[in-house]
C-alpha cells in the first residue's frame, strides 16, 4: 500500500475504535443514570404504599391491599407489577396476579417496618424498556457526533500529513529513483514548507548522486583499463614467447659452442675461459627460466605432470650437482634419506627438483663456511606420504623481520649487501608458489649468524613402479663390519643408516685418533673390520695420514678402504694407489654408487655381463646404431646450424640442412630422411605448417611416418602441446644439449627398409 492509504486506513480504524468506545461510555453512564432514577422512583413508590397500606399489611387485609396495588399500577404506566409479602415471606397480594418478570424488568424490594419491627416486604417491578430505547438513541447519537468530529480531524490530519510529509517524501523518493536509474531530476524540487529533515535527506540524495556519477566514471575507466590490461597481458605473453625464442636462439650457439670447445684440446687458460662462458651461459639461462616460470605462474598457466619418479635419486642428483660448487667455499653438503621412507612417488619430478634445487642453491650460496644438510622423511597416510624435505645450513641466517618478505618476488634479505650473490630474487617466490600449487607449503626458521632451516611439506602418492634408475646393486652386505671415520656427526649418522639398511654392521669414529684406538681394541680382541670408510677433510689428521698409519699396522695392509672427499682435486694430488684406497668418491656419494664401491672393494660384484642393464648402450654402440641415419635439420639460424653439425660430426650419418619450412617440405620427398629436426620459428613457412604439410604428403602417398622432433627456443606453456597437435613426435628445447640430442635420435631412429612407395612416387 501507499503510505497515504496506510495513514487513511489507520485513521478510519482509529475513528471506529474511538466511536465504539464513546458509545460504550455513553451507554455506561446512561444505564447508571437510569438505574439511579428507577431506584429513586421505586423507593418513593414503596414509601407511599407503606404509609397507605401499613395497617392493611399488618392485619393482612388482602382486598384493601390489592385495591391499593391496582391503583398504584394504573397511575404509573412504567410500573409493571407489585408484590406484597408478610413477615414470614409468604406472598399475600400481587397485581397483576399473572405478572411475570422478563429481561426488561427491574425489581426493587423494601421491608415494611414500624418502630424497628418488620411486618412484611413490598417488591416493585419496573419496566426498563423505554429507558433502554432512550439509552440506545443516546449511544447512536454519541457515535455519530464522534465519527463526524473524527472525520473532520482525519481529513485535516491527512491534508497536513500530505503537505508536510507525504509530498516531500515523494519528491525525495523520485529523486532517489532518478539517481539510481541515472535519469535527470533537476525539475524535482522540495516545497517551501519542507522540514529540515527532508532537506537533509535531499542533500544526502544529491551526495549519493555525485558518488554514483563518480563511480560510473571510475567503472568506465576500469573497463577501459581492463581492456588495456588484457591487451597488455596478451602482448606480454607474446613478448615473453618472442623473448624466449630470441634469447635462447643465440644462447644455443653460445652454450653449444662452449660445450663443443670443451671437447677439444685446450690449454689451461683456454679451458678456463671456455668453462667461464659455459657457466655464465647456464647462469643466464637459469635467470631466463625463472622469469618465464614466474610469468606462467602469474598468468595461471602452470601445469604439473603426474608420473612415477624416484625421490631419492632426484635428491642425490641435486646434492651431487651443488656439492662441487659448495666445496669451493669449504662447505660440505650432506643428504640423509630416511631408510624407512619409500623412494618412488607420483608427481612432477621436474618441479620438485626445481624447488629443492632453488632452496639448496640458496643455502650453499649464503653459507661461507660449514655445512648444508638435506634430510628427507615422511609419514604414510593411506596410499600417500606426507613428506618433509628440510634443508639446514650454517650460513648467514635471516633476520626475523625478513622471514616473510623473502618469499615475495624480487625480494632479497638485503639487496645492497647481496649484490655479491647472483640471482633474480625470484627463486623462493617461484618455489613457494609451485609448492602451494602442488598442495604443500614451505616453512622457514632462522637465526642471524647461526643459519637457516627451510622445510618443504608435500603430500605425494606412493608408487610401486620399478624404475630403471633405482635398480639396486646386487651385492649382499649382510654381516659386513665397517668402520666409518668422519668428524661430522650427521655424516656418521647418514652412513650408519645406509650400512644398517644394507645389512652391514657399522662402527663410527669422530676423528682419526679415535679410529686408531678402535682398530687397536679390535686387534686385541682378534677382530678385524671388513671395510674402512674414511673422510678426507678432518681436523688434526686428514684421511691420507690416517690411511698411512692404518697401513703401517700389522694385518691391516690389505684391509679395503674407501675415501670420501668433498675436495674435487683430491685424487689429482695424491693417487688412491699410494694409500691403498679401493675407491675415492666425491661427497655426498649416491647410495647406489657407494654400495657399488663397497661391493667392488669387497669383491662382491657380479660379472660385467650380469651387471650390464638390459638395453644399455656404450659409446661405441651409439656410433654404430646411428650409422646411416639420414637427418634433415630445419633451422634458419646459421649459428644453430653450425652447432648441430658440430655436435653430430663424429657420428657417421648423412645430414641435410633446410633454412625454412618450404625447403623442408621439398627436401622431404627428395631426401627421404629417417628423422627430422624441425625448428618451430622459420621464415616463409614455420615448423608447424611444414609438419602438417609433411603429414599430408605421407597420408596421400601412404608412406611410413617419419619421426619429427621439435627443435625450438620457445619455452612457454602450450608449445609442446602445439607441436604434438601439429603432428610432431617429440620436443627438444634450446639451448641444445649434445647428450639430449643424441638421446632423442637414439629414441626415434629405427634402421628402415627402403621406402619403395616414396621412390615409386618419384
Amino acid at each position: 500500500m501507499r503510505l497515504s492509504t496506510q495513514i487513511a486506513l489507520s485513521m478510519i480504524i482509529a475513528a471506529c475504535m474511538v466511536g465504539l468506545l464513546a458509545g460504550e461510555a455513553v451507554r455506561y453512564f446512561e444505564t447508571s443514570r437510569l438505574h439511579k432514577t428507577l431506584e429513586e422512583r421505586a423507593n418513593l413508590t414503596i414509601s407511599l404504599l407503606n404509609g397507605l397500606m401499613m395497617e392493611d399489611i399488618i392485619i393482612e387485609d388482602v382486598p384493601m391491599i390489592e385495591s391499593s396495588l391496582r391503583e398504584a399500577v394504573i397511575r404509573n404506566p412504567a410500573l409493571e407489577g407489585i408484590t406484597v409479602y408478610n413477615e414470614s415471606g409468604e406472598r399475600i397480594a400481587q397485581y397483576p396476579e399473572d405478572f411475570k418478570p422478563d429481561e426488561n424488568t427491574w425489581e426493587f424490594s423494601q421491608n415494611v417496618e414500624l418502630e424497628g419491627e418488620v411486618f412484611g416486604k413490598i417488591s416493585v417491578h419496573w419496566s426498563t424498556k423505554q429507558g433502554e430505547i432512550q439509552i440506545q438513541n443516546n449511544v447512536a447519537q454519541a457515535r455519530i457526533y464522534a465519527a463526524a468530529a473524527l472525520a473532520v480531524l482525519t481529513g485535516l490530519f491527512l491534508f497536513l500529513t500530505y503537505k508536510l510529509v507525504l509530498y516531500p517524501l515523494s519528491v525525495v523518493h523520485s529523486r532517489m529513483a532518478a539517481t539510481l536509474s541515472g535519469d535527470p531530476w533537476s525539475d524535482l524540487k522540495l516545497p517551501k514548507l519542507a522540514s529540515k529533515e527532508f532537506l537533509s535527506l535531499s542533500a544526502s540524495v544529491t551526495t549519493l548522486d555525485n558518488i554514483l556519477i563518480e563511480r560510473t566514471e571510475r567503472e568506465e575507466a576500469l573497463q577501459i583499463a581492463r581492456k588495456n590490461a588484457d591487451a597488455a597481458s596478451k602482448s606480454k605473453s607474446e613478448f615473453l614467447a618472442n623473448m624466449s625464442h630470441e634469447i635462447r636462439t643465440p644462447m644455443n650457439g653460445v652454450i653449444g659452442m662452449a660445450e663443443l670447445m670443451l671437447e677439444t684440446d685446450l690449454d689451461r687458460d683456454q679451458r678456463l675461459y671456455t668453462e667461464t662462458i659455459a657457466k655464465s651461459g647456464a647462469a643466464l639461462l637459469t635467470i631466463i627460466n625463472d622469469i618465464l616460470d614466474f610469468s606462467k605462474i602469474e598468468a595461471g598457466k602452470m601445469t604439473f605432470e603426474q608420473a612415477p619418479f624416484c625421490l631419492q635419486r632426484a635428491l642425490e642428483d641435486i646434492v651431487t650437482l651443488v656439492a662441487s660448487k659448495a666445496s669451493q667455499n669449504n662447505v660440505e653438503v650432506s643428504l640423509r634419506y630416511d631408510p624407512e621412507l619409500a623412494t618412488v612417488f607420483v608427481g612432477d619430478a621436474g618441479r620438485v627438483r626445481q624447488v629443492v634445487t632453488n632452496i639448496i642453491g640458496n643455502a650453499v650460496k649464503f653459507t661461507q663456511d660449514g655445512q648444508v644438510i638435506v634430510q628427507a622423511r615422511g609419514v604414510d597416510v593411506g596410499n600417500k606420504t606426507d613428506l618433509c624435505i628440510s634443508i639446514s645450513d650454517t650460513g648467514l641466517g635471516i633476520p626475523e623481520d625478513n622471514l616473510k618478505t623473502i618469499f615475495q618476488e624480487f625480494e632479497q634479505v638485503d639487496g645492497a649487501a647481496n649484490r655479491k650473490f647472483e640471482g633474480t630474487g625470484l627463486g623462493l617466490a617461484i618455489s613457494t608458489r609451485l609448492v602451494r600449487m602442488m598442495g604443500g607449503r614451505i616453512e622457514v626458521e632462522s637465526k642471524v649468524g647461526e643459519g637457516s632451516t627451510f622445510s618443504i611439506y608435500l603430500s605425494l602418492e606412493r608408487s610401486n613402479t620399478q624404475l630403471a634408475s633405482v635398480i639396486d646393486v646386487e651385492a649382499d652386505l649382510r654381516g659386513v663390519s665397517v668402520l666409518v671415520v668422519d668428524d661430522l656427526e650427521i655424516n656418521r649418522v647418514i652412513l650408519s643408516e645406509q650400512l644398517r639398511n644394507w645389512g652391514a654392521i657399522p662402527t663410527t669414529a669422530d676423528c682419526a685418533l679415535r679410529a686408531l684406538e678402535i682398530l687397536k681394541e679390535a686387534a686385541a680382541n682378534n677382530q678385524m673390520f671388513d671395510l674402512i670408510i674414511v673422510d678426507f677433510q678432518m681436523p688434526d689428521v686428514d684421511g691420507f695420514e690416517l690411511a698411512r698409519r692404518i697401513r703401517q699396522k700389522q694385518g691391516m695392509v690389505g684391509t679395503p678402504m674407501i675415501l670420501l672427499s668433498s675436495v674435487e682435486q683430491t685424487a689429482e694430488v695424491r693417487t688412491q694407489k699410494e694409500f691403498g684406497f679401493s675407491e675415492v668418491l666425491m661427497k655426498p656419494a649416491r647410495s647406489v654408487v657407494l654400495k657399488s664401491a663397497i661391493a667392488t672393494a669387497l669383491n662382491l660384484e657380479k660379472s660385467d655381463e650380469k651387471k650390464k642393464k638390459p638395453g644399455a648402450v656404450d659409446g661405441k654402440s651409439v656410433l654404430e646404431h646411428l650409422n646411416g641415419l639420414r637427418l634433415l635439420v630445419a633451422e634458419d639460424n646459421k649459428t644453430n646450424q653450425l652447432v648441430v653439425k658440430t655436435m653430430l660430426k663424429k657420428l657417421q650419418l648423412d645430414m641435410e640442412i633446410a633454412e625454412n619450412g618450404i625447403v623442408v617440405r621439398d627436401k622431404y620427398t627428395l631426401y627421404q630422411p629417417n628423422v627430422i629436426l624441425m625448428d618451430m620459428s622459420m621464415p616463409k613457412m614455420d615448423g608447424l605448417e611444414a609438419t602438417r604439410e609433411i603429414r599430408r604428403i605421407e597420408a596421400e602417398l601412404n608412406i611410413p611416418r617419419c619421426p619429427i622432433i621439435a627443435l625450438t627456443a620457445n619455452a612457454m606453456k602450450g608449445d609442446r602441446e602445439q607441436c604434438l597437435r601439429a603432428g610432431m613426435d617429440d620436443y627438444l628445447s634450446k639451448p641444445i644439449v649434445k647428450a639430449k640430442l643424441i638421446s632423442h635420435l637414439l629414441k626415434w631412429y629405427k634402421k628402415p627398409a627402403v621406402k619403395e612407395a616414396l621412390v615409386a612416387s618419384e
